[in-house]
């Protein structure tokens, strides 16, 4: 797997949670209500990018 294409996954994960969180601002906007599941999905997308950035870092320094 050459660079571009590891960055291109790791990007992933974090547009999922940028997206999912503006899902739930446009939810909370017409209902009033927060979908807590969906923050929470938005959460761990977010921690599995994390997750992978780390893992990248990691195997670059060695």
């Amino acid at each position: 797997m050459n660079r571009s294409t590891v960055l291109l996954i790791i990007g992933i994960p974090w547009a999922t949670a940028v997206a999912v969180l503006l899902m739930v601002t446009k939810i909370h906007a017409f209902s009033g209500r927060v979908h807590w599941g969906l923050l929470g999905s938005a959460c761990i997308c977010f921690s599995i990018g994390c997750l992978a950035r780390t893992s990248v870092g990691l195997h670059d320094m060695a």
